[in-house]
């Protein structure tokens, strides 16, 4: 009877417990159940990776120096170009003369007649032009049989003021073609390509004006070139007034100078005479050994410049 009193008793604890029981066995379930992890936040941009160095040309705003920043410099490679030749002017005396040749127009018959320099050779004319020089005749000679004749160590040349009205580029080939022909026929001479006088404000005009004859000079100053010997000399420095033109006192017709200024004219000559590298001019002590001349009779010694002949338009 006891017994069956206990398994009843046992039946009903049962019922009445077996719910809590299950309760928390189901709890004790979830907690011991793995969470699943956590998504990552998501965001707007994605982290960008750290950029790898690319390997580009460094300019100049790189640091010179500890902390020291330029500004972009023009990265254009320069060099220093070597100095060009330079004339180097010494003082001498007349004797220097002594184996020169001038060549030219009215002007260079002024420095003939008027100046100091008598041991020089002249070949000189009144009007006489770059374009009619092959053709011209000064004592009984050609200019390149006066070339011929003698071997010379300076030869000076003046033209342009008569024909400076022409078209400047025709008259700059005519110029050009004589100083090619006198460097051919005498190799060794110091050439001076003589700026041309400028004229007074007064003389001026439409045909003959200082504007031109700089143009002029300008283009015969281009032809120098001191590593042939070749150099350009300018008077005017010496005979201009402030506006750069011709002193209106030392001329009487606005072009030529009076007689008395050409002794000034050759003084600078003197002072003016090519010393290259530095070495004095050397003046010489005779002239130099004569070249039989050219006659009528033997007119193949006459040597003449090989360049093209230059015709006047």
């Amino acid at each position: 009877m006891k017994q069956c009193i206990y398994t009843v008793i046992l039946l009903l604890t049962c019922v009445v417990a077996s719910p809590r029981i299950y309760k928390q066995i189901w709890k004790n379930s979830e907690v011991s159940k793995p969470k699943a992890p956590a998504k990552p936040a998501v965001t707007s941009q994605t982290e960008k990776e750290p950029e790898k160095p690319t390997a580009e040309t460094p300019d100049s705003s790189q640091p010179t120096s500890e902390n020291e920043t330029t500004a972009p410099a023009d990265t254009t490679e320069t060099t220093t170009a070597p100095a060009a030749p330079v004339n180097n002017f010494v003082q001498s005396g007349p004797e220097y003369f002594n184996d020169a040749l001038f060549i030219g127009d009215s002007r260079t018959v002024g420095i003939r007649d008027y100046g100091t320099l008598k041991n020089a050779d002249y070949f000189c004319d009144i009007g006489l032009s770059a374009y009619k020089i092959d053709n011209a005749y000064v004592n009984g000679n050609t200019v390149w049989g006066t070339l011929n004749a003698k071997k010379y160590g300076k030869i000076y040349v003046m033209l342009g003021i008569n024909e400076v009205g022409n078209d400047i580029e025709s008259t700059v080939a005519a110029y050009r073609k004589l100083v090619d022909g006198i460097r051919e026929v005498q190799p060794d001479a110091v050439i001076y390509l003589m700026a041309n006088l400028h004229v007074t404000l007064g003389y001026e005009n439409n045909v003959i004006n200082n504007e031109r004859i700089n143009m002029l000079n300008s283009r015969i100053n281009e032809m120098a070139d001191i590593n042939k010997n070749i150099c350009y000399i300018d008077e005017n420095e010496t005979f201009d007034n402030t506006e750069g033109a011709l002193q209106d006192d030392i001329t009487s017709d606005g072009a030529h100078l009076l007689a008395k200024y050409y002794s000034n004219w050759c003084e600078w000559l003197c002072s003016n005479t090519l010393s290259v590298g530095g070495a004095p001019a050397e003046t010489p002590q005779a002239p130099g050994p004569e070249i039989p001349a050219a006659t009528e009779a033997a007119p193949a010694t006459t040597r003449l410049p090989q360049n093209e002949e230059f015709s006047n338009q």
